[in-house]
C-alpha cells in the first residue's frame, strides 16, 4: 500500500479514453497519489472525461483502499518520508534526553565523584543509542 502511491497511474489498467484524457489535459499527473488528491469536480472538468471515466476512476481506486479527493494526511506515506520521519524521531528524542540528562547533572552541586561519573556514563550510553539507531538506518 505504502509505495503504491508512488506508482505510475499508466500502470492502471485504465480505458485508453481514461489514459488519453490525462495525458493530453492532465500531464503533470503522473502518480496515484497526484491522481487521489484530485476531486471529481476536476476531472469532470477534463475534456473527453465524463461520468462514466469517472465511475471506472473510483472502482479502480476503491479496489486499492483509496478515493479521490484525498487530502494529503489521508494518503498512506511512501517509505521514504515513513524513515525520515523516524529520523526526526530519535533526533527529537536523543536532543530531549541529552537535555535532560546534562539538567539532571546541573541541578546537582554537592555530587560525590562516582555519582557524576555513573550519571555521565549513563548520558553517554543513551547518546550511543541514538548514534547507532541512526547509522543503521543509513547502512
Amino acid at each position: 500500500m505504502i509505495d503504491l502511491i508512488n506508482r505510475s497511474i499508466n500502470e492502471l489498467e485504465l480505458s485508453i479514453r481514461v489514459h488519453d484524457a490525462f495525458r493530453k489535459y492532465e500531464p503533470d499527473m503522473k502518480t496515484i497519489g497526484d491522481l487521489v488528491k484530485k476531486s471529481e469536480g476536476e476531472l469532470l472538468r477534463i475534456p473527453n472525461f465524463g461520468r462514466k471515466s469517472l465511475n471506472e476512476v473510483r472502482e479502480m481506486l476503491a479496489g486499492m483502499n483509496l478515493n479521490l479527493g484525498m487530502e494529503e494526511h489521508q494518503i498512506p506515506k511512501t517509505m521514504d518520508k515513513i524513515q525520515q520521519d523516524f529520523v526526526y524521531n530519535i533526533i527529537e528524542h536523543a536532543s530531549d534526553a541529552a537535555s535532560k540528562s546534562l539538567d539532571i547533572i546541573l541541578q546537582k552541586k554537592e555530587w560525590a565523584y562516582n555519582d557524576i561519573e555513573k550519571h555521565f556514563n549513563a548520558h553517554q550510553t543513551i547518546m550511543e543509542t541514538y548514534k547507532l539507531s541512526l547509522q543503521k538506518l543509513h547502512d
